[in-house]
């Protein structure tokens, strides 16, 4: 499987499940995309924005398929996943299951106010997933997402001062590698910023 980053607004999800592994896909995914979940009783803790659709999910099955970009079977019923893996692959879905092999995989995923982090083992272990997202999120500190804004501060004011793309990649790429400017980022951001801009035009 290829890692891949894709826009989901306007695009539709139906979860069939409502249970936990439903619940917490359905929020996920509802963070871009419209979702409707199917399950005769759901858990509590579904976003408002997810839609609770009560009833078999057979009934369902063929027309919420139709509708739906993206389709979650997270029943606790196989053979009743294998149907809806079955339906999504007859219509061309995506379809990612909880108990089987997926053509779309939802990663853990460590998030920040500029950048985010996607893990996966590819199903092979959903814990190891977290135990590497606990992992990062502790070693991701502030300064990431500090340098994340000066870097792209910089990328704008090489651009009007360097015609060179490669040169500017470079003069870039030794902000990064500059360990003072590392250093002054938490505590002295002007100072970071002085630091880098003299790398950039030096």
């Amino acid at each position: 499987m290829l890692p891949i980053w894709l826009d989901l607004h306007a695009r539709k999800a139906a979860v069939f499940g409502g249970g936990a592994v439903g619940r917490r896909k359905a929020n996920y995914l509802a963070g871009e995309a419209e979702v409707k979940v199917i399950s005769k009783k759901f858990v509590d803790g579904f976003l408002p924005q997810v839609q609770l659709v009560e009833g078999e999910i057979n009934e369902h099955l063929v027309h919420t398929i139709g509708w739906a970009d993206l389709v979650i079977a997270a029943t606790n019923d196989r053979d009743l996943n294998d149907a809806i893996a079955a339906e999504a692959a007859v219509q061309g879905k995506y379809c990612n299951r909880a108990d089987g092999v997926s053509t779309f995989l939802i990663p853990a995923l460590v998030e920040r106010d500029n950048y985010k982090v996607a893990i996966s083992t590819e199903g092979r272990s959903p814990g190891m997933s977290k135990y590497l997202r606990l992992e990062l999120d502790r070693f991701l500190g502030r300064r990431y997402d500090l340098m994340v804004s000066l870097q792209e501060e910089l990328r704008e004011a090489a651009k009007r001062s360097i015609p060179s793309q490669m040169e500017r990649e470079k003069k870039l790429w030794q902000v990064l590698e500059d360990r003072d400017v590392w250093s002054a980022l938490e505590n002295d951001l002007p100072r970071a910023r002085e630091l880098a801009m003299q790398k950039l035009v030096g």
